[in-house]
């Protein structure tokens, strides 16, 4: 696998078009490479990659509800209708890095060890530790198996900008997740 690395500048939205551009390339090199798991918020990012990415299955991993407000999902009812119409899957599901973790930091102040490796995942960037967190959701969901590669893309914010090959691992074992090569992603984050 040849894989060469895009760095950004900076972390921004406004690198989604080149992130897509950038994925299609490494698509193009590796045909063994049949999924693309996409984070989305509003479902703007993942609408776009299921349009762009017909010739692929397309996982687009939504925030989980409540993740913002209580009894609230972000995802638009639009882009839910574009991702379904371009055959795109969406899961929607306790984030893999968060959940109960997340509980018990906000509710008693001290830290977990799934929290901790978030955190440490995010000195690569943001967008780095979205990646491994999509894949292991997917591959908990069935969504995808964890003995062949997917790219995975995920962003600061809103938007891509950053996208990785990865092998997926369950939750139960994610030490055997493998961050193969790194398509994309800034610098300063």
């Amino acid at each position: 696998m040849e894989i060469h690395t895009t760095y950004f500048e900076k972390a921004s939205r406004e690198h989604t078009d080149s992130v897509i551009e950038l994925v299609r390339q490494v698509l193009s090199k590796n045909d063994s490479i049949e999924q693309i798991i996409v984070a989305t918020t509003t479902g703007q990012t993942g609408a776009s990659f299921c349009k762009t990415f017909s010739d692929h299955e397309v996982i687009v991993v939504t925030h989980q509800q409540g993740f913002a407000e209580p009894n609230e999902n972000e995802l638009e009812h639009s882009y839910q209708k574009e991702i379904m119409e371009n055959q795109g899957q969406l899961l929607t599901c306790t984030h893999a890095l968060a959940g109960m973790s997340r509980g018990i930091r906000k509710e008693l102040g001290t830290w977990d060890t799934t929290e901790i490796l978030a955190v440490l995942l995010r000195t690569f960037g943001q967008g780095t530790k979205v990646c491994a967190e999509i894949a292991m959701m997917a591959a908990d969901a069935g969504l995808v198996k964890i003995d062949q590669d997917v790219v995975c893309v995920g962003g600061t914010g809103r938007g891509a900008d950053t996208a990785w090959i990865i092998q997926p691992a369950n939750t139960s074992s994610w030490p055997k997740l493998r961050m193969r090569a790194c398509v994309c992603k800034p610098v300063q984050f």
